[in-house]
């Protein structure tokens, strides 16, 4: 049976490059001016706050199992889950805000053009999530990986 650490490990990479891709499709369509490019690069900021909602979810029954192992697994810095929790709802945040204003330029663009600034926006809020998700990446290879720990 899958449990929650699995799952979590299982889909923990995919809000970072979910809004890595979003953040490259709105920045590239942008510039040559490909609607297509945008769009999907609007949909995909839509998906990666999804995938953070559920590392997220995921993420507190992970946070659980390595807590209370008994024995304790080998390698597994327990401090280290408190500071990812915490930084992991910024992930949520600034995903959030940046899936709100892909969602408002989507619907703005729907039946006429959409203003060049809403896109502008969308992509500095990408590159702002992107930097925030990789904090918190960076912070959950702390858990169990002592190569990385500072």
């Amino acid at each position: 049976m899958i449990q929650a650490d699995h799952l979590h490990l299982a889909i923990n990479h995919s809000p970072l490059y979910a809004e890595t891709f979003a953040f490259f499709l709105l920045l590239i369509g942008t510039i040559r001016r490909n609607r297509t490019l945008v769009t999907t690069g609007l949909v995909m900021a839509i998906v990666a706050a999804l995938c953070g909602y559920a590392a997220d979810w995921t993420g507190n029954g992970a946070a659980d199992i390595l807590k209370n192992a008994n024995p304790p697994i080998a390698g597994v810095d327990t401090q280290a889950i408190a500071l990812h929790d915490q930084a992991a709802t910024f992930v949520l945040i600034s995903g959030s805000i940046t899936a709100a204003a892909a969602i408002a330029a989507l619907w703005w663009g729907r039946r006429r053009t959409r203003p060049r600034w809403m896109e502008i926006i969308v992509i500095v809020l990408a590159l702002w999530s992107v930097s925030v998700t990789v904090r918190v990446a960076l912070l959950g290879g702390r858990i169990h990986h002592p190569e990385i720990r500072g």
